[in-house]
């Protein structure tokens, strides 16, 4: 008898709530501290509240990965009644949280869980996501799954502008070096998530509207065939240029469908008010 499989993540990924529902996803929440004070994202902290936080807050937001027992938490129950998990993550190189999955398949001994590193993040998660859920509903088997999230790993690219380096800077994501380059003369950086899944400056523009375009360029430089493939435009608070780059993919890669998504408090921490991404 075949293993029904459920599908779990982080709220690293940003998640929209219609895939949440129509795959059935578990959550696990990492921690976002603001001062003394410690919230699970999307648990006891919403994206609007968390908003509303940073703009209050006199001090920048730091993180917490989710830990070991969480994911025992979550695990468990569906150990118990005869799932196999599949846990699609936030990058091992950005966060210890993937880490904290494999410590939790070790502490509750199952060789029914299975850990893939997505190497890369936010709404990144959220594709390989909707592609395992559609698999599973589909009946297809974990093997195959895992084949096709690993082909997809490898073709994915993501490329993103912010405001400020400060909050990558704080968060350990960039070192001071490369905020200070990306500072100097008040461009626009355009960062990218490495083939490792590490985060580093692609290059550096004078404005938004050229940071959208270069995005997209680097995206058609990848020559990859869209029209029967989904892309992923995400945002932070105050970004003010979605409906412009919503346009720019449009016209210039045709996809079949545009994922879009706010990004949430994990993220958010790091990424700070008035960033877009393209993620494919």
């Amino acid at each position: 008898m075949t293993r029904k499989i459920k599908l779990f993540t982080d709220s690293a990924a940003d998640l929209p709530q219609v895939y949440r529902y129509r795959y059935d996803i578990g959550l696990v929440p990492l921690s976002v501290v603001f001062g003394d004070d410690e919230y699970k994202d999307g648990v006891t902290l919403s994206h609007a509240e968390f908003w509303a936080k940073l703009q209050e807050s006199k001090e920048l937001p730091s993180t917490n990965q989710a830990n070991p027992n969480d994911f025992v938490e979550a695990f468990t129950p569906y150990i118990e009644q005869g799932y196999t998990i599949l846990y699609v993550g936030l990058s091992a190189r950005l966060s210890g949280t993937l880490q904290s999955a494999v410590l939790a398949k070790e502490l509750i001994n199952s060789e029914e869980i299975h850990v893939f590193d997505s190497k890369t993040a936010s709404i990144g998660e959220t594709l390989l996501l909707i592609t395992a859920g559609e698999m599973i509903k589909s009946g297809e088997s974990l093997d195959a799954i895992c084949s096709a999230l690993e082909r997809q790993r490898e073709e994915a690219f993501a490329y993103f502008t912010i405001d400020s380096l400060t909050h990558l800077v704080k968060g350990g994501r960039l070192t001071k070096t490369q905020g200070i380059v990306g500072s100097v003369l008040n461009v626009k950086p355009i960062l990218q998530v490495t083939p490792e899944g590490t985060i580093e400056v692609a290059e550096k523009v004078r404005s938004t509207k050229k940071a959208l375009q270069t995005m997209v360029s680097k995206a058609k430089e990848r020559d990859i065939d869209l029209s029967q493939k989904r892309v992923a435009i995400v945002h932070t608070w105050g970004a003010d240029t979605v409906s412009e780059l919503i346009e720019l993919v449009k016209t210039e890669l045709a996809p079949a469908e545009i994922v879009e998504g706010l990004i949430g408090p994990t993220i958010g921490t790091h990424a700070g008010p008035g960033g877009i991404a393209l993620f494919f």
